[in-house]
């Protein structure tokens, strides 16, 4: 979005992986362990046993495979699970499936041979229940992984006990879709004041950082600032707003493998599968993460450089660095609605080339460049989220919205003065009305709720005029299930 100083949202989804609804474990709950030898490990493709090294296994073994496609899966019933391995300088990456769910990246690379088995990934909270989950080997590798191939699998540690039965929709806002918002300026008086507008809790919420350097970008501060009240990070989600590079750095320089896996695990002590925003809007020619090729011009009429080879391989640097640190944050590609504006069709083209790394395609869309207005105004919209969910589908990736907001329309301080649909109910009536009937591939929306007179999209407090409020308010009451 142009002009925007900062932003927040978070996205709080109820499914874990395989679309169970998650709870948060109750203090019984207690451990057990599946080995590579047990009878609820299955078997396909190629596997052997250890060999001169087993001793790095507690039990003395475990087992290994170069064949991409071979797959272990392990049957257990229990509230979550931790996979066992060995990380190593030449290993791959493999995915993890739960109950047939969407996969997740694992990678097994380290710069040395771990001394010992240790945990690879662990599933989010889980319905006390019987799972199965797959874990299989892919030809992808780590950049840095070099000199053969391989996976290893140790074992499986269970966490079985009671769990606390989630809300009837399975989240806080009692919508059969994650609906959150982006509180301008970012704080949790402001989350709180949405919520309490709108007569329903936020799911998610969407933070933006401070982003001048390294320090202030993974300061966990004003993540903790950022929260609304009753955060449960079993059950709700923070949306994390992240530049490629912090402003102090460039394309070339994004930073290190410890600034990157340190922000990371600031992110995941906040909320362990929270998503990452990585480099968003970078079609827009207004940010200095922006991709370009060297034929369009930024909003001050310079020629964009031709970044694009470096931008995708600091992308998958980055990416790769945030997954092996915490492999169940997941990634949103998040270009701006529309023809690319910064280079020749580049955010499809690069999504394309890191896509493995995604979890969720977004748009950020706003009531602009045109207003939904009329029937035309209509079916403009719905064509940007049709297309956006549909590509989305055909990737195999959730989609998203982690910005759509209303646009003051008077000049000379709106920014879209003469193209923007000020107090519009009828955008905000589509746009709900689009979650609720596709949210069962919906990740989550978040509203981009900021009073600044640049814009004006605030509908909590001095919004632009009563009917969109009220519009939005009468729907989110309209279709709450519980």
């Amino acid at each position: 979005m142009k002009l925007r100083t900062c932003l927040v949202a978070v996205s709080a989804l109820a499914a874990g992986a395989g679309g169970v609804l998650v709870a948060a474990p109750s203090a019984s709950a207690a451990t057990t362990t599946v080995e590579d030898t047990s009878s609820a490990v299955t078997w396909s493709g190629t596997w052997a046993a250890c060999s001169g090294n087993c001793g790095k296994a507690a039990d003395n073994s475990f087992r290994w495979t170069s064949t991409a496609g071979s797959a272990a899966t392990v049957s257990f019933t229990g509230s979550q699970v931790t996979l066992y391995g060995m990380k190593e300088p030449w290993d791959n990456i493999a995915t993890v499936s739960i109950d047939g769910g969407a996969a997740v990246d694992v990678d097994f690379y380290a710069s040395a041979v771990t001394a010992t088995t240790v945990p690879v990934y662990t599933s989010p909270t889980l319905t006390d229940a019987a799972h199965t989950l797959k874990l299989t080997m892919t030809s992808r590798r780590n950049p840095a992984s070099t000199g053969g191939n391989a996976i290893t699998f140790d074992k499986a540690v269970v966490t079985t006990g009671t769990t606390t039965p989630p809300p009837a929709s399975g989240r806080a806002s009692g919508l059969p879709w994650s609906s959150g918002v982006g509180p301008q300026e970012q704080s949790r008086a402001r989350a709180d004041q949405f919520a309490a507008y709108r007569g329903a809790a936020v799911d998610n919420v969407v933070l933006f950082p401070p982003r001048d350097n390294w320090s202030t970008v993974s300061d966990p501060a004003w993540i903790a600032n950022g929260l609304p009240t009753g955060f449960n990070a079993t059950r709700d989600d923070l949306v994390m707003t992240v530049p490629l590079w912090p402003g102090s750095n460039s394309v070339g320089n994004t930073g290190t493998q410890a600034q990157w896996q340190n922000l990371a695990n600031v992110i995941a002590a906040k909320d362990a599968n929270a998503y990452v925003r990585l480099g968003w809007e970078m079609n827009l020619p207004s940010s200095y993460w922006m991709i370009g090729d060297g034929t369009k011009y930024d909003y001050d009429g310079n020629l964009i450089p031709n970044n694009k080879a470096q931008w995708q391989a600091s992308f998958l640097q980055a990416a790769q660095w945030i997954k092996a640190a915490q492999p169940n944050l997941r990634i949103v590609w998040n270009p701006n609605y529309g023809g690319d504006q910064t280079c020749t069709n580049c955010a499809r083209t690069v999504f394309q080339a890191v896509k493995q790394y995604i979890s969720v395609y977004a748009i950020d869309t706003y009531d602009s460049w045109n207003p939904d207005i009329g029937t035309a105004g209509t079916a403009e919209h719905l064509a940007r989220l049709n297309d956006t969910r549909d590509y989305a589908a055909a990737n195999g990736k959730k989609w998203a919205v982690p910005e759509w907001g209303l646009g003051c329309n008077v000049a000379p301080d709106c920014q879209w003065a003469g193209h923007a649909g000020g107090d519009n109910p009828q955008y905000v009536h589509d746009y709900l009305t689009y979650f609720k009937n596709n949210a069962s591939n919906l990740a989550f929306e978040s509203y981009f709720d900021e009073p600044g007179p640049y814009i004006r999209s605030a509908l909590s407090v001095t919004p632009i005029g009563p009917n969109a409020p009220a519009k939005y308010k009468a729907d989110i009451a309209a279709y709450k299930t519980s």
